[in-house]
């Protein structure tokens, strides 16, 4: 209940900031350091080397967070009242995934091999087209999912060395990424679970590397496209960034709704659920 109330406390916040712009104008000398940490946290983060990795997505978190005061300045020179709610915006969301990388930092020292999602890039854009084509009708989760749409028509991705960057109409390019987490492999054994993966704001995980590279292609490319809507929609666009609100909203509610009724997996407007029903009986092309 809590966590109810609280998303329905952050949705007119997170209504109000829908479609703000989330970066400065390249002529803007305030949005100059922003754009650098940016660049630099999302090459470190597109690396195999474990703490590169974690500290790139920390600076491309702080790059976010540099880009509130440069859309402020902006958006007041130019008298853009999109550009200063996108500013506030990213105060909001560059605070929370700064908290979130510095959180997660000291877990570089745990070691997980990275999945190769690139080479899935080809299935992928076939699944994403193949989306674009099912009736939203047939995929809605309950009747108060009224999307029209899983992703923006036109969304597509590519390869970045084993991640994959997703290139979504109007936004900036998203990267993901997929870790084997022999912590959370461990932790499943002696609860007694099987989950395939479980997201993260920069992807997702895995209990194995090996596990992961014996499934089906056509099972892969659907877990990595229902964990992107956890990453994306959920994480990135529903609670903007921040992860450490993220989790308890997920798992207080889950004793109370489990899977078929939960607001993140198969209920409400937002579950990454959807996935699972639109590619039902999908093949990869031949």
């Amino acid at each position: 209940m809590r966590a109810r109330i609280l998303l329905f406390l952050v949705l007119p916040f997170i209504v109000a900031c829908a479609g703000a712009p989330r970066r400065s104008a390249s002529w803007n000398p305030v949005g100059w350091p922003a754009k650098g940490l940016s660049t630099v946290g999302w090459h470190a983060a597109d690396s195999e080397w474990p703490i590169v990795r974690e500290v790139g997505w920390l600076f491309g978190s702080v790059g976010e967070l540099a880009e509130s005061p440069a859309l402020l300045v902006e958006g007041l020179a130019t008298l853009a009242p999109a550009k200063i709610a996108g500013g506030g915006r990213q105060i909001v969301y560059g605070t929370g995934a700064t908290v979130a990388s510095a959180w997660n930092l000291p877990f570089a020292l745990v070691p997980g091999r990275a999945v190769d999602l690139g080479r899935e890039a080809e299935l992928v854009n076939a699944a994403l087209i193949h989306l674009e084509t099912v009736p939203p009708e047939t995929w809605h989760l309950t009747a108060k999912d009224t999307r029209a749409t899983i992703f923006p028509p036109g969304t597509r991705v590519r390869a970045a060395g084993k991640d994959l960057v997703w290139e979504i109409p109007g936004r900036p390019d998203v990267l993901q990424t997929a870790l084997e987490n022999p912590l959370w492999n461990a932790a499943q054994r002696l609860a007694g679970m099987n989950y395939a993966a479980q997201e993260r704001t920069w992807g997702f995980i895995v209990p194995s590397k090996a596990d992961w590279d014996r499934k089906p292609a056509t099972q892969r490319v659907k877990t990595l496209l229902h964990e992107f809507v956890h990453q994306d929609t959920q994480l990135h666009e529903l609670f903007l960034g921040w992860s450490l609100l993220y989790w308890p909203a997920y798992l207080t509610t889950f004793p109370f709704s489990g899977w078929t009724d939960h607001w993140a997996e198969l209920g409400g407007t937002y579950g990454a659920g959807v996935i699972n029903r639109a590619l039902y009986g999908w093949q990869p092309p031949a």
